[in-house]
């Protein structure tokens, strides 16, 4: 049996300005912790290096301009390869976004998830600090 792990969050900002966070490595580059590398497109890796000796391969599988990005690990520590990461945008009001996040494929039981879990609640803060005070120069 498997379980998906579950976050959502407000931001006050449009999905437009929320997407470009989330899709371009630049951008996210100045949120995000640690290293980049890669470009976010389907097709292609985008490699994030939180600390040193740790590194992540995500895959993007799917992505629709301001409403979803999926993601597959193809590399990453422990039993991190295979779990699929969607984000869905919607409007949740005048201009504010509700960004939600799912992380599937984890096996019950496994030592790695709270941890993982605690993670993705820090990284949706730190996009959301980002993107609200941020310029949102086109």
């Amino acid at each position: 049996m498997t379980t998906t792990l579950h976050h959502a969050i407000k931001i006050a900002a449009s999905r437009r300005h929320v997407f470009k966070a989330l899709a371009d490595a630049g951008k996210m580059a100045a949120w995000h912790v640690g290293g980049i590398e890669g470009e976010i497109a389907v097709g292609s890796t985008l490699y994030l290096n939180p600390k040193p000796g740790l590194r992540f391969g995500w895959k993007t599988d799917a992505m629709v301009a301001n409403e979803r990005l999926r993601q597959i690990c193809v590399e990453g520590p422990g039993s991190s390869v295979d779990k699929i990461l969607t984000i869905a945008l919607s409007d949740a009001g005048k201009d504010s976004t509700l960004v939600k996040l799912t992380d599937s494929g984890w096996s019950e039981g496994n030592a790695d998830l709270p941890f993982c879990n605690t993670s993705w609640g820090e990284v949706l803060l730190r996009l959301k600090e980002y993107v609200e005070k941020a310029p949102h120069a086109d």
